[in-house]
């Protein structure tokens, strides 16, 4: 039987990557203005530590959210083997092109 690389696999592995590289941007950014609108460089007063309290909020959910969407991934990556049949590999492909 003529194994090759599982397409399912691979299309979660790149999934994965993109979705680190893209939360690392927005963690990045989120820092960012967290820390300016703290260092009081941006902006002052009271709406500004409301505004900078739901900043913090939304950078713990985002965590929390990235952490579920790794782990979903991991779980889908742990069911699936790395190399599959060639007739296994062909059904993914055309599952995933919307032809099956």
């Amino acid at each position: 039987m003529v194994e090759t690389a599982n397409p399912m696999h691979t299309a979660l592995l790149d999934l994965q990557r993109r979705i680190r590289g893209e939360l690392h941007v927005v963690e990045q950014t989120l820092a960012k203005a967290d820390k300016d609108m703290g260092g009081g460089l941006v902006w002052l007063g009271p709406e500004a530590r409301r505004w900078r309290d739901n900043l913090g909020l939304r950078r713990t959910q985002l965590r929390r959210a990235s952490d579920r969407m790794e782990r979903a991934i991991d779980d889908a990556l742990a069911g699936q083997p790395v190399r599959v049949p060639e007739a296994t590999a062909d059904a993914y492909r055309r599952q995933r092109s919307g032809r099956l």
